[in-house]
């Protein structure tokens, strides 16, 4: 290895903590590292790591979060190291000096060198599922399958947003005790600072139409379909103009590339065509959610594969109605559709939208459930960083063999 890259890690490995600037490879004596994406882009796991850094200041846990995505970061609880990401990642399980790791990634190769760290430098190190890929691998490639279970039976623990992601987890010969489910979800905090990072051209755009329906998401495939369902929502808005002229959907992208351009300009031509291209915003621009859906009349989420989509959660939070596909579990109050099938999309919608509004269901705000699995989530982790035993799932908090 040889110019300034080498050099960068040279140096950050002889320093015992680094504070300042993008890119380093910080290897300190913090009790957790945090290996995970941070704001911006305000996807689901960075919006969640951004709300859980504040619950472990106030608990006293020792932590810092090293931000794998972009640049941002206060060089003392958030560090970028996203110029060498992957490099880094690898070199920081090897040779990082803090004392535990939480892993918030679905790569493979970490999670193997993040066993093989943990097993041969007893450190411990947890790993967090947050989506269906490790379910795809183990159906369809026996060589993921081994490795993933190579990786997952030597970690510390595993934390699953999912309820479905545990029983895949258990058959890897995987401790069912070391499985903790912890949805992402973390309570937002909906403040007129919140609001005023709003774009201007979204506000004008829900106070000119009505019902507004939110959804988010980006430009991505998965199985050679539009994974969140952008195409869907398109022909959804042609199909509600005719009860609802007035009809806006406003579609918020946690993410968006030149690249992906094409594709959204095949989106605003097929739009143009149904003659509802001025009942859609498609906000491609970097932003919060939560104060628009908080706005919102209805929160559709048609993807064809998922996580515990925190978004669904903070919906019904909200007390915002939330119409979801099939494709996982969903928590109670969602009403599901089939996944991909447009007809029953629309029925759901067209219900969710007739409903009284003195029969809708109001806002859950946070659950006595809620809060046990959150407390559980924050003592997994200050116990982690503390080097304590991981404490066991409390009653309330699913096992792999409990029903939902």
């Amino acid at each position: 290895m040889k110019g300034p890259l080498r050099g960068l890690i040279n140096s950050r490995l002889r320093d015992p903590v680094h504070r300042g600037g993008a890119d380093p490879l910080p290897s300190g004596t913090t009790g957790l590292g945090i290996l995970a994406a941070y704001p911006p882009p305000y996807g689901g796991v960075s919006v969640g790591v951004q709300r859980l850094v504040p619950l472990l200041e106030d608990r006293g846990v020792d932590f810092v979060v090293y931000n794998l995505v972009s640049a941002s970061g206060d060089g003392r609880r958030v560090i970028s190291v996203c110029r060498w990401r992957r490099l880094w990642t690898l070199l920081y399980l090897i040779g990082g000096r803090d004392r535990a790791v939480y892993l918030m990634s679905d790569r493979l190769i970490a999670w193997v060198v993040g066993a093989v760290a943990a097993r041969l430098r007893r450190r411990r190190i947890m790993v967090r599922l947050r989506n269906a890929k490790l379910t795809d691998w183990v159906s369809r490639s026996s060589w993921h399958r081994f490795w993933a279970g190579f990786a997952l039976r030597r970690m510390t623990g595993v934390i699953s947003a999912g309820r479905d992601l545990i029983e895949t987890v258990v058959r890897l010969g995987v401790d069912a005790r070391r499985v903790h489910w912890c949805p992402s979800f973390l309570p937002p905090v909906v403040s007129p600072q919140e609001r005023d990072r709003v774009a201007g051209e979204i506000w004008s755009f829900v106070a000119s139409h009505a019902p507004v329906i939110a959804a988010n998401g980006r430009v991505l495939s998965y199985d050679g379909q539009d994974l969140y369902g952008l195409d869907l929502l398109v022909e959804l808005a042609g199909r509600l103009k005719p009860v609802y002229p007035r009809v806006g959907m406003v579609i918020c992208f946690w993410e968006h590339t030149p690249r992906e351009d094409a594709y959204l300009d095949r989106l605003k031509a097929r739009a143009r065509e149904l003659g509802v291209l001025d009942n859609m915003l498609f906000n491609t621009g970097t932003g919060v959610f939560v104060p628009v859906l908080e706005r919102s009349n209805l929160f559709v989420r048609p993807t064809n594969t998922d996580g515990d989509a925190t978004s669904v959660r903070e919906a019904l939070y909200l007390g915002i109605p939330a119409v979801a596909s099939d494709v996982v579990q969903r928590p109670a109050g969602a009403i599901l559709f089939r996944s991909r099938d447009l007809d029953d999309l629309e029925a759901k919608v067209r219900t969710a939208l007739g409903r009284d509004p003195a029969t809708t269901p109001p806002a859950t705000g946070l659950k006595d459930e809620d809060r046990r699995r959150i407390g559980h989530y924050l003592e997994v982790l200050a116990a982690l960083a503390g080097g304590r035993d991981i404490p066991a799932p409390p009653n309330g908090v699913a096992r792999a063999s409990e029903t939902p």
